[in-house]
């Protein structure tokens, strides 16, 4: 443990000098996991990643867009 603790001294200690952590990436990790496992079946890879951006909430709802139809 005391040499996983040297290996992670830096990192450790940059969190109590910059309160910065990686737990939203760690979640939004967890979500696509979850979304993956659930995937199964699925043809099309481009509705897997709407489902992720849609979890994330990176995905904008339908009722916002805007068309510009060009002629």
């Amino acid at each position: 443990m005391a040499r996983r603790l040297r290996r992670w001294k830096e990192g450790i200690l940059a969190f109590f000098t910059h309160r910065i952590t990686n737990g939203f990436a760690e979640g939004v990790n967890n979500t696509i996991k979850v979304i993956k496992r659930r995937a199964y079946g699925y043809h099309v890879t481009s509705y897997f990643f709407l489902k992720i951006l849609a979890a994330t909430g990176t995905l904008i709802p339908s009722h916002q867009l805007t068309h510009s139809v060009q002629e």
